[in-house]
């Protein structure tokens, strides 16, 4: 599985043969793949449904939420049952042309709406809060902006779709680059607006932020304003998880591919394949832990999953749901209510 390179040469030459990988890398690989992609469904299929069956969930940054769950969500399901057998045939192409044209620029541009989802989320949260006078992004401004995601998602691939050529000699699905110098540059284009960019603006946003609850913090000390703060960070320290989850999985990949066009790095060391098969596992394993960050920084999150499942429980063994969930959650004059209420006050921007 690789999201904008293939393991093939920069060349129109024949394929060389890739060493076959030991039992016990392939059992491991193939296990995390397994717990990926069952963790990944589940969760983005919960998320979705939450924020989908809850009109108080429908707001402007759960939009977003909803929009990456999609993003990968699909992207787990069009890699991990494509990419297997293609890694167990050896890296032999069993898809046909028309899908040596499809597949992998599929993955890629799933990749990019993925990436570009989570630099909006960061840039939304960050004038909701260091700007919460100014004019906010609406529900129709933030599905405008979904929709240029996916539009923007659409340029990077473009060359590399043009660039696949499938080879009926040896079954393989291959970049047909006009030289090394122009594969160099599609690579390093890849990583400065797969990673450079939209980290940067993720990293500026939430350092403005963190200033931003720091300054307010030392002018003032009243309740109200101290829970709101107090929930204003922990939507923060979510998406800090999240942004540095993304730094974390993504680098690698990119770095083996500038590693393999600028040092010839699979010529060099025979282990490099391996390396990039574990640093494609950790793209899909961002995937799957974007959900779980959600529900476990949330407390909205957590409530709607918790009666989600309740109530898928309920409806299996034909009995309505315990009266004592509605009461749960009436309103109540405590802290702790409080705290939610300034919670679905935050999350609502």
């Amino acid at each position: 599985m690789l999201f904008h390179r293939i393991m093939d040469n920069n060349t129109n030459t024949s394929s060389p043969a890739l060493p076959e990988f030991p039992l016990h890398f392939r059992i491991i690989k193939i296990s995390l793949y397994v717990i990926i992609f069952v963790t990944s469904v589940f969760a983005n299929v919960l998320v979705c449904a939450v924020i989908l069956r809850r009109k108080r969930m429908k707001t402007v940054t759960n939009y977003f939420i909803l929009n990456l769950a999609v993003a990968d969500l699909t992207l787990t399901c069009f890699c991990i049952p494509f990419d297997i057998p293609v890694q167990e045939l050896h890296y032999s192409w069993p898809y046909g042309s028309l899908m040596c044209k499809i597949l992998y620029p599929l993955q890629t541009f799933l990749l990019f709406a993925s990436v570009f989802t989570l630099t909006a989320v960061s840039l939304a949260r960050q004038r909701a809060i260091v700007h919460p006078l100014k004019k906010q992004l609406t529900k129709t401004g933030a599905k405008i902006v979904i929709v240029c995601v996916w539009f923007s998602a659409i340029i990077p691939v473009t060359p590399y779709f043009q660039a696949l050529r499938f080879n009926p000699v040896v079954k393989s699905c291959e970049e047909s680059w006009r030289d090394s110098m122009t594969t160099r540059v599609y690579t390093t284009s890849i990583f400065f607006f797969q990673y450079i960019f939209p980290f940067g603006i993720m990293f500026t946003a939430y350092f403005s932020i963190s200033r931003e609850l720091k300054k307010r913090a030392e002018n003032g000390n009243q309740c109200l304003k101290d829970l709101q703060e107090e929930e204003a960070r922990k939507v923060v320290r979510m998406l800090k998880v999240v942004t540095t989850l993304f730094a974390f999985c993504l680098l690698p990949n990119n770095v083996m591919w500038l590693w393999l066009d600028y040092g010839k790095a699979d010529k060099l060391w025979s282990h490099f394949w391996e390396l990039v098969a574990f640093s494609n596992i950790l793209i899909l394993a961002n995937s799957a832990a974007n959900p779980i960050c959600y529900t476990i920084f949330n407390v909205n999150y957590r409530q709607e999953i918790k009666s989600l499942l309740i109530s898928g429980i309920c409806r299996r063994h034909h009995s309505p749901p315990e009266r004592t969930e509605r009461v749960a959650v009436l309103p109540q004059c405590s802290r702790k209510n409080v705290k939610s209420r300034s919670s679905t006050l935050i999350s609502s921007v």
